[in-house]
């Protein structure tokens, strides 16, 4: 088992104590972070902010750019080894995800997991890969009138749980009656919450002191809902 740091969504600002947890799990006082930004198409803002967040951190910034940038197999590995922190932007979860299927990163990531190699984080679609499906907004439903949330298959499956980032949004409440459809425990999590793995140790932080997070499940069509307990 490796590291995780899943966190279901905020700005760079809010979530900074989640980010400085990511970094302390890394054990290193200057770590090196690969930013993967798939999701968003590789936007060139969003890799200009994580890189200057990262660096007044102290941390080393490289960026994974799979949309817009053309790698040989061995470029990717040395970009993967090269970091001690992999974090995984937010955007189209599903688009993302046939991209590293495309260039074989999804088993890439899980090789590193199971190693320990570095520790994996990201927001809201950098936080639904880890788990086995996600509640997700993606390009897929754009279109359909119908069609405003659509369930995110095929992700990494590191932990076997329907993932809801953004559980505070306007919406996102309706993942409570779509979770009838998997037979799977959900975890429903509003900005600013993370789920952290730490060598087989699982547990939740927040930064800030009013978010909420919680664990749903269904028994005999009837549906349980816990509220999640804070280690930090």
């Amino acid at each position: 088992m490796g590291r995780v740091v899943a966190i279901s969504g905020g700005d760079l600002n809010s979530t900074k104590p989640l980010n400085l947890h990511a970094i302390k799990l890394s054990g290193k006082a200057d770590p090196n972070v690969l930013f993967v930004g798939t999701a968003s198409g590789d936007a060139d803002g969003y890799i200009a902010s994580i890189e200057k967040e990262y660096e007044s951190l102290g941390c080393q910034v490289k960026s994974l750019c799979l949309v817009t940038k053309l790698y040989r197999h061995e470029d990717i590995d040395n970009l993967l080894s090269w970091a001690d922190i992999i974090y995984v932007g937010g955007g189209d979860t599903i688009s993302m995800m046939r991209v590293w299927k495309q260039h074989g990163l999804d088993e890439k990531l899980k090789g590193i997991y199971r190693n320990d190699a570095a520790v994996l984080t990201g927001l809201s679609a950098g936080a639904t890969c880890w788990f086995n499906c996600g509640y997700s907004d993606s390009e897929s439903c754009h279109g359909n009138e119908d069609c405003h949330y659509c369930w995110a298959d095929g992700m990494l499956n590191f932990f076997d749980y329907a993932f809801c980032p953004h559980y505070n949004e306007d919406g996102r409440k309706s993942f409570d009656s779509k979770l009838k459809e998997k037979d799977l425990a959900g975890l429903a999590m509003e900005n600013d919450t993370a789920f952290v793995e730490d060598n087989g140790n699982q547990y939740f932080i927040k930064s800030n002191s009013s978010a909420k997070a919680f664990e749903i499940r269904y028994r005999n069509s009837l549906m349980e809902k816990r509220p999640i307990e804070f280690l930090l």
